[in-house]
Parts: C-alpha cells; structure tokens; sequence
C-alpha cells in the first residue's frame, strides 16, 4: 500500500469513529445532565442526606453493571467474526449469562439485606428498599444486555440511547412520579416507581434490536463451537471486570461504609460531575472496541496504534478546557445542589484530576481486551486491586472524603500505568503524542490563573475572562495541538 493510499485509509477511519463517537458523546452528555436534574430533584425536595441514601442504591446498580462487562466484551469481540445466525445464538447465551450474574448478586442482597443496612450508611427502614433492589436489578442488567450487543453490531446510535439514556431517564421519571403524583416522598416508593420505569424501557429496548437488526434469540444447541469460544472468552474478562470493579467501584462501596449520608451523597455528585471531562473519551469506547477487533484480527496493528495515538491526542485536547472550568468552578458546581455538598469542593477536584488522567491514556483497558490479552489483563488487575482496596480503605478512616478521592485518583493512575505496560510490551501500543503533552502542560497554569482571577475579580467577571482563555486555546489546539488528520476527520464530522 502506498503512503498516500495508507493516510486515505487512516483518515477513513478516523472519520468513522469521529463520526459515530458524537453520537456516543451526546448520549453521554445526556446521561451526565439527566444524573444532575436527579441530584438536584432529591436534595431540593428531601435533602442532601437523601441524596446520599438513593446514591448507595445507584452506585448499587452501576457496580451490578459492571459485573456483567465480560460477557458485553464478549459480544464485541466474537459477533463480529461469525454468522448472523450464530450472533443469535450468541444473544441467547448471553442473555442466560446475565439472568444468572443477576441471581447471584440478588440472592445474597436479599439474604443479608440486615446486616448490609448494618455495615452501611443505610438506616433499618431501607430493608424493605435493599429488596426491591435487588429484584429491580434484573431490568437493569437486561438494558445492559441490549446495549452490548447493539455496540457489537455498529449500531452505535441505539446503544448510547440504551445505555446513556434510559437507565438515568428511568431514575428521572421515578423523582417526578414521586413529586408530581402526591405519593409519600420515600425511598421505596421512589425505587418502585424507578423499576417500573426501567422494566418499561428494556421492552422498549427490545423492540428497538427486533426493529433495527436481524438479532432474534437463537438454539443455544446450534453453533456450540462458537458458544465455547464466546464463554471461554467471557469468562476470562469477567474475571478482569471483577477485579477491575474492586479497584475502580470499591470506591462506592468504601463511601457507603464510611462517609455519612450528606458527604457520601457530595462524594457520588463529585463523581457525576468529574466523568463529564471524560466526555471525549465515552463517545470513542462506544465505537472503538469493534474497530479494535476487526483491525487486530486482520493483523493490522500498526494501523491500530495509530487510531490509539489519534483518538487519545483528540480526546486530551478536547477535554482540557472542561477540565480547567470545572477545576476552577468546583464550589460553585456543587452548590448549584446543596451547600452542604459545596463545602466537599476540594473532593471534586481530585476526583476531576483522576477523570483526566484517565483521558491522558485513552482507551488503554478496551484495547488491552480486544488485542486477545484477556488473561494478561486479568493478572494485571489482580495486582491493581490487591493495591488499591486497603489504600482506599486506610486514606478514608484517616482523611475522610477527601482521602477517599486522592486513594481514587492513585488507584486510576496505578491502573492505566500497568494496563499501558502491558499493552505496550505485548503489542507495542502507546496513546502519547507530542501534542498531548503541550495540551497537559497547559492545563496546570491555566488552572491556576483561572483561580487568580476569580479570587481577585469575582465569579461573574472571571467567567468573561475564562471564557477568552478557552477561546484562545481552542485557537492554539486548531493550530498547533491538533493535525492535519484530526482536522480532517472533524469536518467529516460538521458535513455529516
């Protein structure tokens, strides 16, 4: 291939995930916005210890999520390579796989749901809500069931809608039932009515991958070949998302033990808050790991590295702006929701400070996966996790909510370092570029003169002047940060 026949093929590419990464990009934005509307409804309505009591049972959710993640890798890596016949086989086995994770996680909450309210911030009244939890996760994982095939399918538009928007529109619509039809404002009432909600959306849900695809529910007796590899491979990256929920949502977990309800529920905002630095980075993993696949199975790997470095130097570049404004506008962010959260201001900028090194590296554990090195990435998290459990543990008794977030932003940092470790000497991929480092190098000085003129002029004329600051860099990153590719990817972005 000649190299102008190769750019051609590279910018092609790019394109293709800038483009689709939008769509994930604007999901995420919604999902983020959809989270703060719920924050805002529960605290202005019951309080901010409220919000901490509804964010045990949402971060409940998401780390249920999370255990079902290897067998959504699964579906990216193998529905790719086979028929359309076996992609239906294959959403059987799949779907089996989530209503057993379901069962097993239901079964022992439903237990112990008394001596779970014992350990945690949770009160003897949450028994009954610990319950419906855990019934209400089936739905739950069954939307997450959805969104992973559709991803593996390409059919990026309907995932991002099933997983960006209806899990939180369902927490939404349970606030406003409880607000607007005069139902006694508690807890059960308001995870009844999310249920509800969500049940609602996985039909719609299915609907949509019966309308849209040529996916039904296989034989799970047909293709046994294919099945064996897919469980082989799904077991492997649920035991790396297993590990990687100690080290990345035992965070939750140590909130919930710890931290009283008010600082637990400004600790999980902080969290909502900070992800939206990642928002260049939720659009590319939405897209990229297929891509990632297909390339890596057809032995492509230097094409590979470069989308890495592209979607990397695009995603810190991008992101460095938010990153500055919410640093510097922490106190103000949080107490949009209550006063009592705003004074956990130094919490968010850790907590953002961890989300941006998190886009430094890119897509570093998506790739580690969809490169064939499940079972080198699940040795990696064992020793990630073994690390930083007892750090999470030891800083919170020590230092609080704030220790909790700096034990938060090691463990990120110990996590993308080692994952980028072994990806490099297995494969030899890197993310970093010369650009990516001016763009860092920019953000330290940035924050700071942010915080000058704000101290010295005030919040409302700061706003003016970091609004220039954002213009001018947005001109420097046109023309020094950004490359002739990038550009050319992005207008294939505006004409589309």
């Amino acid at each position: 291939m000649t190299a102008a026949a190769q750019t051609e093929d590279d910018d092609e590419l790019l394109a293709e995930v800038v483009e689709k990464s939008a769509v994930g990009i604007v999901a995420f934005i919604s999902e983020r916005l959809l989270l703060f509307v719920v924050a805002y409804a529960v605290a202005g309505v019951s309080g901010a210890a409220a919000y901490g009591f509804l964010s045990v049972f949402i971060r409940g959710e998401t780390i249920s999520r999370n255990l079902v993640a290897g067998i959504g890798d699964g579906y990216t890596r193998i529905v790719p390579t086979v028929s359309s016949s076996a992609q239906q086989t294959l959403m059987s086995a799949g779907t089996v796989g989530y209503v057993c994770i379901w069962i097993v996680v239901a079964m022992p909450v439903i237990m112990f749901r008394d001596r779970l309210v014992e350990l945690t911030l949770l009160q003897p009244r949450h028994e009954a809500v610990v319950v419906i939890f855990a019934v209400g996760l089936l739905p739950f994982l069954l939307l997450r069931d959805l969104r992973d095939m559709f991803r593996a399918l390409r059919r990026i538009r309907l995932a991002m809608l099933v997983s960006r928007v209806f899990a939180p529109l369902a927490l939404l619509v349970g606030v406003l039932a409880i607000s607007v039809g005069g139902i006694t404002s508690s807890l059960l009432n308001l995870w009844v009515g999310i249920v509800g909600a969500v049940v609602l959306l996985v039909a719609i849900g299915t609907w949509l991958l019966f309308r849209f695809t040529d996916i039904r529910f296989g034989s799970l007796r047909s293709h046994r070949g294919v099945v064996q590899r897919f469980l082989t491979y799904a077991a492997s990256t649920t035991g790396v998302a297993v590990l990687e929920l100690v080290q990345r949502r035992a965070v939750f977990v140590v909130m919930s033990v710890y931290l009283s309800p008010v600082v637990a529920g400004a600790f999980s905002l902080s969290v909502v808050v900070a992800l939206i630095v990642r928002w260049p980075l939720s659009g590319v993993n939405g897209i990229l790991p297929p891509i990632a696949a297909s390339l890596y199975n057809d032995g492509d790997t230097q094409r590979l590295h470069r989308l890495y470095q592209q979607t990397s130097r695009l995603a810190i570049v991008v992101t460095t702006p938010v990153f500055v404004v919410g640093y510097t506008y922490a106190p103000e962010l949080l107490g949009v929701i209550s006063d009592a959260y705003a004074q956990q201001a130094a919490v968010l900028r850790v907590v953002l400070g961890a989300q941006y090194v998190a886009t430094i590296f890119g897509s570093v554990g998506l790739l580690l996966l969809m490169t064939d090195n499940e079972r080198a990435s699940l040795l990696t998290q064992v020793f990630n996790a073994a690390v930083a459990l007892p750090l999470m543990v030891t800083f919170t008794t020590g230092y609080g909510a704030i220790g909790l977030g700096v034990a938060y932003l090691l463990s990120v940092v110990l996590n993308n370092t080692t994952e980028l470790a072994v990806l490099y000497f297995r494969d030899g991929l890197t993310p970093f570029s010369r650009q990516q480092v001016y763009a860092i190098a920019l953000s330290c000085p940035a924050v700071y003169a942010c915080q000058v003129i704000k101290s010295i002029a005030g919040i409302r004329v700061s706003l003016v002047f970091v609004s220039l600051a954002v213009a001018v860099y947005l001109w420097f990153g046109k023309r020094v940060l950004l490359r002739s590719v990038d550009m050319r990817a992005m207008r294939a972005l505006i004409a589309e």
